[in-house]
């Protein structure tokens, strides 16, 4: 806690913002406002903090500027749900447009053309249900292979690295159906590292420097999946399921920039996200041997049958866990928003541009809600607990809640899936330490460090 100098330099200086907005809970300020309980913290773990010792609502000061962060599901509805268009990203646009592009709905402002953009995406099209239920069969065949090459090497891995790069080539063989070279990988690495760069900076962004050789990864990048987009046109592949093949199919009317750009994007949207959930997953399953027997024997059967969507969806233990590891350690931890006018909130009034601090981390684990919420019980989500606590509700929102939910949230899910299955029935993954891993932040996402592993065959 700040001391009596620091609190009264800081009422000095900015005691004049703090009218109308006597009412909310929160620390008390010092000269740098409450920013000081973030440093050396994750922020997830100080807004959960926080949601222990002031409620739903808690005001924080960044410096002499007003923030929220709120762990009050009805409020967060509000946010990112009833209220959605009343609020933007905030600095995330800029943060992020130097590694992505105008295309991505994710970046898109509400005043912009959002609505538009939503609508247009290929992973709520029509014809969407069928593409995503036709790539359970390639996404197996694709981790069969990574995990029988991890299994052939023999050697102890960090498993955060090997499965973020499982994840990247199973996307792309759903995206364009083909892994593509280390070279395309790399520079989706090196514009990741400059986005992260960003999205970290504690400093203005125009005084943040791009890695070396930024602009040539992004032009390769791009101009990789603008290529193979046409190829594909000039030489069509009828009957082929993956993403690319289907938008040429489905969506005529639009120039092909903008679907390569699609595919492309897709990466981003989940590759650090998805692959981190997966470490989750089998890091808590280290942990508990019978619910990893289960997962064992479940995945075998899935493994003996064909790869359907349809028999995916009976895997109930895959799913369990999977929940289970969404629910316990979400990948996404954070999220912002910020209003985009004036406005009447929280019983307060805010000023434009406040941001707002939405974390999962506490809701997922209020033991109100949660029977031993920090314990990893897969078993809570059999005999309809989907149903009580659905993605996307109150107390369980890994993808985020409302109209801005992952767009790709189904795809995700199908793939969280398969990959469960797939790796643990083609392998023991023998991970050294139980002990909780070392989370770290990139890219928007925790970032499992340390996770040292062996892929044995079964």
């Amino acid at each position: 806690m700040p001391n009596v100098l620091s609190r009264g330099l800081f009422n000095l200086f900015f005691g004049a913002r703090r009218k109308g907005l006597e009412s909310l809970p929160g620390p008390p300020p010092g000269i740098i406002g409450t920013a000081g309980d973030f440093l050396g913290s994750m922020p997830w773990n100080v807004c959960a903090r926080y949601g222990r010792e002031y409620g739903g609502v808690t005001l924080i000061w960044l410096g002499g500027t007003p923030a929220l962060v709120l762990n009050d599901p009805e409020l967060i509805e509000q946010v990112l749900g009833s209220r959605q268009t009343e609020f933007e990203k905030g600095s995330l646009r800029q943060e992020l447009t130097p590694t992505t592009t105008e295309h991505s709905v994710f970046i898109a402002e509400h005043r912009g053309d959002w609505a538009l953009k939503r609508q247009q995406d290929p992973f709520v099209q029509g014809w969407s249900p069928d593409w995503l239920a036709a790539q359970v069969a390639p996404m197996r065949a694709a981790i069969e292979r990574a995990v029988d090459a991890l299994i052939a090497r023999g050697e102890t891995v960090d498993l955060a690295p090997v499965l973020r790069r499982l994840t990247f080539d199973v996307f792309a063989v759903a995206g364009m159906g083909e892994v593509p070279p280390d070279s395309v990988y790399e520079d989706f690495m090196l514009l990741a590292k400059g986005a992260d760069a960003r999205i970290q900076a504690k400093i203005p962004l125009r005084f943040v420097s791009l890695p070396k050789g930024f602009e040539q990864a992004q032009e390769r990048f791009y101009r990789f999946f603008e290529e193979r987009l046409t190829a594909l046109r000039q030489s069509p592949r009828p009957g082929a399921v993956d993403l690319m093949s289907w938008m040429l199919r489905e969506m005529p009317g639009f120039e092909d920039k903008w679907l390569a750009r699609h595919v492309a994007l897709m990466f981003y949207g989940g590759v650090f996200s998805s692959s981190t959930s997966l470490v989750g997953a089998f890091h808590q399953l280290q942990k508990h041997p019978e619910a990893e027997a289960r997962l064992a024997a479940e995945a075998a059967d899935f493994a003996a049958g064909p790869p359907t969507l349809e028999r995916l969806n009976a895997a109930r233990w895959v799913e369990a866990v999977t929940l289970e590891a969404l629910r316990l350690l979400p990948a996404v931890r954070v999220f912002t928003r910020s209003p985009a006018a004036e406005m009447k909130f929280a019983g307060a009034t805010l000023p434009a541009g406040t941001t707002i601090m939405i974390s999962n981390q506490y809701l997922h684990r209020d033991p109100r809600h949660w029977s031993n919420p920090d314990s990893f019980e897969p078993t809570r989500w059999l005999d309809g607990g989907l149903a009580r606590d659905p993605i996307g509700s109150g107390h369980f929102f890994p993808f985020g809640r409302g109209p801005r939910m992952c767009v790709a949230t189904d795809f995700a899910m199908v793939f969280l899936r398969t990959a469960v299955a797939t790796i643990a029935a083609r392998a023991r993954v023998q991970i050294q330490s139980t002990e909780p891993f070392e989370e770290g932040f990139f890219f928007g996402v925790v970032l499992p460090k340390g996770v040292q592993t062996r892929f044995v065959a079964r």
